[in-house]
C-alpha cells in the first residue's frame, strides 16, 4: 500500500535570507504593507539583519512551494525581535503564521533568549490574533515604532536565557 500524503503538507525550515524566494516573500511583505497603510518607508531588506550571531531567518512551504517566512533577531541582552512574519494571501487560515512563529519561539529559546519582542500593524488584525492567541502581551511601542500611530507591539517570555547574546 503507497505511503499517505498531505495535501497541504506544510514545513518551517531554516533559510537564506538572500535567497530568490526570500526576497520575493519579502517584496509582497513590503507590498501588502503600502496597500493597508499607505506608501510605508519600505525600508530596504538586508537579508545581514537575520544571518548574523542570534539571528536566524525561515520559510514556510506548503508542498514544497515557497508561502511564507518569519525571522529573529537579537534586540537587546535576552531579548529577540521577531520580523518579517508573513504568509502569502492564497495560504492564510490553515496555521502556517502559527507554524513560523512556533518556530521562531523555539529558535529563539535554542538561542537563550528569554523573551521575544515584536511590531506589527493596527490595521493587521489576524496579525494581532495570531500574536494574542499565542499568548504574547501587549506592551509600549518601542524604538523606531514610538510614533507611529499605526504600530502596535508584543512580547512573550518563552525561556530563562541560557546563555547571554
Amino acid at each position: 500500500m503507497g505511503r499517505l500524503i498531505e495535501k497541504n503538507a506544510v514545513t518551517v525550515s531554516l533559510a537564506d535570507p538572500r535567497s530568490e524566494e526570500c526576497l520575493l516573500l519579502s517584496d509582497h511583505s513590503w507590498s501588502e504593507l503600502n496597500r493597508l497603510n499607505g506608501d510605508v518607508d519600505s525600508a530596504e531588506f538586508f537579508a545581514l539583519d537575520f544571518s548574523g550571531a542570534g539571528s536566524a531567518f525561515v520559510v514556510a512551504r506548503q508542498n514544497g512551494r515557497a508561502v511564507g517566512c518569519g525571522a529573529i533577531r537579537r534586540l537587546a541582552p535576552g531579548v529577540a525581535e521577531i520580523k518579517r512574519i508573513f504568509v502569502e494571501p492564497e495560504a492564510r487560515q490553515l496555521g502556517i503564521g502559527r507554524k513560523i512563529l512556533s518556530a521562531l519561539e523555539t529558535i529563539g529559546r535554542d538561542l537563550g533568549y528569554s523573551a521575544l519582542q515584536l511590531e506589527t500593524g493596527v490595521r493587521q488584525p489576524a496579525a494581532i490574533r495570531l500574536y494574542e492567541r499565542a499568548g504574547y502581551q501587549r506592551i509600549l511601542v518601542y524604538g523606531q515604532y514610538r510614533d507611529d500611530p499605526l504600530s502596535v507591539c508584543f512580547k512573550k517570555v518563552v525561556g530563562e536565557g541560557r546563555r547571554a547574546n
